[in-house]
């Protein structure tokens, strides 16, 4: 069964204008990291591994305590994807910008 390894996400850009971010990752609509309170510039760590079958949908989220949580952006990961490099997701929506990298092993 392929292993996707969550290795650490940066922020470049935060989604809120006041404050710190509280990103959040969602593996398949279940929250698996976070939130965790983040500024430009940030990295956190993650070392989180999710195995799956065909294939993993990561969804990145932004905490919001007074309204609807924003969507930054998701990715869909298979098999295809197996490499013994890590890969740079880039979550680019609602005027953010996140990278999480990513190691995905059979």
């Amino acid at each position: 069964m392929p292993t996707c390894r969550l290795c650490r996400i940066t922020c470049y850009e935060q989604e809120d204008w006041t404050g710190d971010d509280h990103p959040y990752i969602l593996v398949n609509s279940r929250r698996v990291w976070g939130p965790r309170r983040t500024d430009e510039g940030q990295t956190h760590e993650i070392n989180l591994d999710v195995q799956f079958n065909h294939r993993v949908k990561l969804t990145l989220m932004e905490d919001d305590r007074w309204e609807e949580d924003d969507q930054i952006g998701s990715h869909i990961i298979t098999r295809g994807d197996i490499s013994e490099d890590e890969k740079e997701l880039k979550f680019r929506e609602d005027d953010a910008n996140y990278s999480i990298w990513v190691l995905v092993s059979p």
